[in-house]
């Protein structure tokens, strides 16, 4: 995986005048993204969120993507 774009990323595209039609995922993308093992308890993964002031976490086992944890996961869960 080489990153993901997040609705963070596409509105600073479009504040810098980006045009959707030419540009490039890979010029947009947030490399790194924070990621979570599967075994990670909830209330971690929202510590995490908190401390990068991000909303989404990537699940990843051994290197393999399993999904993502949105806030909106956790806020379903009555975790926060």
């Amino acid at each position: 995986m080489l990153g993901v774009i997040t609705d963070g990323d596409l509105r600073r595209m479009l504040q810098r005048g980006g045009d959707f039609n030419s540009v490039k995922a890979s010029e947009i993308l947030s490399p790194a993204p924070k990621s979570v093992s599967p075994d990670t308890l909830a209330v971690n993964a929202l510590a995490l969120m908190r401390q990068h002031s991000i909303s989404q976490l990537l699940v990843v086992d051994n290197g393999h993507f399993l999904g993502i944890v949105h806030l909106h996961d956790l806020l379903r869960e009555g975790l926060v």
